[in-house]
């Protein structure tokens, strides 16, 4: 209670009176007179909450999101037609991130945000108006905006650090809107503490299949929720104990995510889910994953379908395994945006990108050669991992083209051997339209929270000579039931899930191809189990490079992570290494414009120092 008071009274008192950054402000409606006609009824409530649907679409949004969370990664580098890219963009790629670029704007969001801050200010308002909106639909849409706003807060505190922050709704001309930013850790505390309370309010499931992935549900705010705990644990400042509880309820938050689609899995209430799911990685890990692969498949001519993959990412989206995605281009409901995903196809690649390319290609690094049958012995991947081929497409010459979200159905070939894995021979079909979802959380992604999570409470078990004993919630239940006090209890399940997810995707792989418990006897190996599975699950998702910067947020310096990053420039890797050992430079600068209009704001410090160092030459 004391936290909470002392948070709320630094992060709200003082922003009693202001509200956002004057280029940020999206007034809905323009001053307070109008407002007070226009929020009348249910429907108008409605009209706004889903409206924080349409902005979370917006290609604004979506853009950044591809660009802050994985074009800045080591996963991502020149495609053959970066030249019709934006200047900005290939500067980013190039590593020369300058305040003037467009990249640094976070308008949209906080455009976003004050959608939010209006539902959260005169919802309460219509509820006593209006005996048609009751008590429950208020707490509902409280839910809804609660976790979009909390998202996209999240969004910017992982791309910028600080950032200026206020639930104040933005409705009146004479409100000062200079703010100053706020630290990321406060934000974040508040973040939590005020959605933590509305998970309860939101769905467990809706009545309409598609809503319960396309609309926040129970499961999207546990997720959000698991994933502030993960990044607020990996914080090397702060106290090994409270990191460990933070940690633990990361774990907690995924377990509750897992029972549910566990439990979903066994209703299999329309009758056509089982079919779905792998009997094998369920009867072997207990986890409900969609089959990737049946023998039944056609493994002549253009090769086996990717079952998975095609359910996931191809068709229609909104797989069983989804959370929270965005939805595009479906008429029969009103989550869909009247606007085409171009993101995808303006940076992945479209309908012709795999005879020309696209904006943007695969690292080399992800597979330098063609994959042998052993565990990554070839790259990150083996011959037989499905990924290999639906993530990208393999070139002996550069540069790889990306298939993931592309595709609209994937085929591979995999085998034993570099001979007979030909990925690089099939002529998969990108999608016709610009219709693919974009995908904010899914199942496995869950599942490598966990992991992540379990191998710091692992680490911290093993670090004390007395090992504390974690206390679990009544819910928290595993896939297996087990409730974990050892060490080695939590890395063994680690290696539990990661096998899961990775045999999932590599069926027929022979024990070569798979990794070995006893390859992986200390936390810093399975640092890297985890890590590397998380690249190649999540891969072009927007996830990449916000895991490096928790990583380095967790060894709190830059000396992995920056290695890692520097790799993928040729001329220049030394002066980026160099750059990257400040934590600081791993944040994009606030942008120009911003910096002008809002004279509160000031400039993160490592581009300040490096701007001070350029006048100074």
């Amino acid at each position: 209670m004391k936290l909470y008071n002392k948070i709320m009274s630094i992060g709200l008192a003082t922003l009693s009176c202001l509200a956002l950054v004057s280029c940020d402000v999206e007034v809905l409606p323009l001053n307070q007179i109008i407002a007070q006609n226009y929020w009348t009824s249910k429907k108008d409530v409605e009209s706004v909450v889903f409206s924080c649907y349409t902005g979370l679409q917006s290609g604004d949004v979506v853009k950044s999101m591809v660009v802050w969370g994985e074009v800045r990664s080591d996963n991502i580098k020149e495609g053959q037609q970066i030249s019709q890219a934006s200047k900005d963009l290939q500067y980013l790629l190039n590593g020369s991130i300058l305040e003037t670029n467009s990249f640094c704007s976070y308008s949209a969001f906080y455009k976003l945000i004050n959608r939010c801050n209006t539902v959260e200010l005169y919802a309460p308002v219509i509820q006593e108006r209006d005996p048609n909106y009751t008590e429950s639909d208020l707490r509902q849409n409280l839910a809804e905006v609660k976790a979009i706003r909390a998202l996209s807060y999240f969004y910017l505190i992982r791309t910028f650090g600080d950032v200026p922050f206020t639930f104040v709704a933005s409705i009146d001309d004479d409100q000062n809107y200079d703010l100053g930013a706020t630290k990321q850790e406060l934000i974040l505390d508040t973040l939590i503490m005020d959605l933590e309370p509305y998970a309860v309010y939101a769905p467990k499931r809706y009545v309409a299949e598609i809503e319960n992935s396309a609309r926040i549900s129970r499961n999207a705010i546990y997720a959000l929720l698991a994933d502030m705990y993960l990044w607020r644990a990996s914080n090397a400042a702060v106290d090994p104990a409270t990191r460990n509880a933070d940690y633990l309820k990361c774990i907690e938050y995924c377990d509750k995510i897992i029972s549910a689609k566990i439990d979903e899995y066994k209703e299999d209430r329309y009758g056509n889910l089982k079919p779905q799911i792998s009997r094998d990685i369920y009867a072997k890990y207990g986890f409900p994953l969609l089959e990737e692969w049946t023998e039944s498949d056609p493994t002549s001519g253009q090769g086996t379908l990717a079952k998975a993959y095609n359910k996931i990412f191809g068709g229609d989206g909104n797989s069983f395994e989804s959370i929270f995605e965005l939805n595009y281009e479906d008429e029969k409901n009103r989550y869909g945006s009247s606007a085409k995903n171009s993101i995808i196809g303006d940076l992945y690649g479209g309908r012709n990108s795999s005879e020309s390319g696209a904006q943007l290609a695969a690292n080399d690094d992800l597979l330098p050669q063609k994959p042998s049958a052993n565990y990554e012995s070839s790259g990150l991947f083996s011959s037989f991992d499905f990924r290999s081929q639906t993530s990208f497409k393999w070139h002996e010459s550069d540069p790889y083209t990306i298939q993931k979200y592309v595709l609209g159905t994937a085929r591979v070939k995999v085998g034993a051997s570099s001979t007979a894995w030909l990925g690089d021979q099939l002529d998969n079909s990108p999608r016709q339209e610009t219709d693919a979802n974009w995908i904010i959380y899914r199942l496995t992604d869950i599942m490598l929270m966990k992991a992540e999570a379990e191998v710091q409470v692992a680490g911290y078990l093993d670090d004390n000579a007395t090992p504390v004993t974690p206390t679990p919630a009544p819910h928290r239940v595993s896939p297996v039931n087990n409730v974990y006090t050892t060490a080695k209890e939590y890395y063994d399940d680690v290696f539990n899930i990661v096998l899961a997810i990775y045999e999932r995707s590599a069926p027929q792989a022979t024990a070569a191809a798979k990794p070995q418990r006893s390859n992986f006897p200390t936390k810093k190996s399975f640092d890297e189990l985890v890590e590397h599975e998380r690249r190649r699950e999540l891969m072009f998702e927007g996830k990449r490079y916000y895991d490096l910067v928790r990583r380095a947020r967790r060894d709190g310096n830059t000396t992995y992570v920056s290695g890692l990053l520097s790799s993928k420039f040729t001329s220049n890797s030394q002066a980026m290494r160099i750059k990257m050992a400040m934590i600081e430079f791993l944040y994009m600068p606030f942008s120009e414009n911003e910096l002008k209009r809002n004279k509160l704001l000031k400039q993160n410090p490592a581009y300040d120092k490096e701007k001070k160092n350029e006048r100074n030459i």
